[in-house]
């Protein structure tokens, strides 16, 4: 499956932030924006505001390369142990048939097939567990001849194989299911983006004798503000009552934009906040949230210390 490709060039989280900008502008003018167009509702902006919001949540990185990763894996661990099979089965070959035949019943075993298989080639994988299953079963009397092959290792042979094989089906999926998630992060990014530079349009119309206000209804000009340019951070640590650090809590802004998550010492960082005044909520399970409101300048960096208290719990 091919992904369709983007339209936007700035990187996802800031076509993100810079869209619910974007939205906020049009809903602080939204008088000026409903006498240019009807369809200019406090509903619609709602409504486009959480379009943001749900391509932003959509999964793709996290989520589905850690599921290929750990399908990789799997299938790795259960290759490597076909080729410790094989190369078993090679043992018994070439105990099994005289000297001069060893090297043709090898390669009817699958000889070839193995060096490919050691370099995670899964067509190979499977070739090679076919070609060597259907050996065993043709030539079985001779491979079991003089207590050489245990009688077992040819159902042990099989499951095995059957078991990687259904482990690169497990990897063909996720791979599909990330080309999926990816193509349908790109489509929802795609959309937003349209309709922001829509909007935008129509701002730069209704400001057109206004050059300040027509500035803010740039793209280019809001992404500027949200790349770092004069932008402002915040970083701090996050303790208990017994001054412990607090490992996984959340601090996140009332609007979404800015989160971040503490580390095993307690510590958080974000940076890229635009200039104004936010609401923070500082939260932990197992401790009660709190709020803080912090007032951010251009180009400056402020330190947010926060101290969680327990949950009180009730005694029956």
């Amino acid at each position: 499956m091919t992904s369709k490709k983007r339209k936007y060039s700035t990187p996802q989280e800031i076509l993100y932030s810079v869209c619910l900008a974007a939205w906020n502008l049009c809903s602080q003018n939204l008088s000026r924006f409903n006498a240019l167009k009807a369809y200019y509702t406090e509903v619609y902006i709602t409504s486009a505001v959480q379009a943001v919001l749900d391509a932003r949540q959509l999964p793709e990185s996290l989520q589905t390369i850690a599921a290929r990763k750990e399908a990789r894996i799997n299938l790795q661990k259960a290759t490597r142990q076909v080729q410790a099979n094989w190369q078993l089965l090679k043992v018994y070959i070439t105990k099994a048939f005289a000297e001069s035949m060893v090297k043709t019943k090898l390669d009817a075993a699958g000889a070839a097939l193995y060096s490919k298989a050691s370099l995670d080639n899964w067509s190979a994988v499977r070739n090679l567990i076919d070609v060597a299953n259907t050996f065993i079963a043709n030539n079985l009397a001779e491979l079991t001849a003089n207590d050489n092959m245990p009688a077992d290792f040819q159902a042990t042979f099989k499951a095995d194989g059957d078991s990687c094989i259904e482990l690169s089906v497990i990897l063909s999926t996720v791979n599909m299911e990330k080309e999926m998630a990816t193509s349908t992060k790109i489509k929802a990014n795609g959309a937003i983006y349209a309709s922001v530079m829509q909007m935008l349009k129509d701002g730069q119309q209704i400001f057109k004798d206004d050059p300040a206000m027509k500035r803010q209804f740039t793209y280019n000009y809001l992404v500027s503000k949200y790349r770092g340019e004069g932008s402002a951070s915040l970083k701090g640590r996050i303790i208990n009552s017994l001054n412990l650090p607090v490992e996984g809590a959340v601090i996140t802004s009332q609007d979404l934009k800015y989160t971040a998550t503490t580390g095993k010492k307690g510590q958080y960082r974000i940076t890229r906040i635009a200039a104004g005044t936010y609401t923070f909520t500082v939260s932990c399970p197992g401790y009660e949230p709190i709020e803080q409101t912090i007032t951010f300048a251009a180009a400056t960096a402020s330190k947010g210390d926060f101290t969680l208290a327990n949950v009180m719990l009730k005694v029956a």
